[in-house]
């Protein structure tokens, strides 16, 4: 087994936004109810998400992040994988773990 280690020292949540609304939006969309109605409204549930992150301090927006990608690292690795298979890359990913360092 190899560990790789990939240290990241800037991240654009706006654009991280920007990117993940949409997606969001279309699940939200296949869940139905209140959901599928918000979902509907991709541009809206962007605009929110972006005023809500230019609102937040840089510790906040990291602790988001690092909470997010612990949270969903099993979807993270599936679709890693799933990528990977998809390019016939010969590499399958077993974990997926994010922690903040110190300064």
């Amino acid at each position: 087994m190899i560990e790789l280690r990939l240290l990241v020292d800037e991240v654009d949540y706006e654009d991280l936004i920007r990117f993940l609304a949409p997606l969001l939006a279309d699940k939200m969309k296949e869940k139905g109810g209140l959901a599928a109605l918000l979902g509907g409204r991709k541009e809206a549930l962007t605009a929110m998400a972006l005023q809500k992150i230019k609102s937040m301090g840089q510790a906040e927006k990291d602790e988001l992040l690092l909470r997010l990608i612990a949270e969903k690292s099993d979807m993270l690795v599936d679709k890693l994988n799933r990528t990977a298979a998809k390019e016939s890359v010969g590499i399958h990913v077993s974990s997926l773990t994010a922690r903040k360092l110190d300064a």
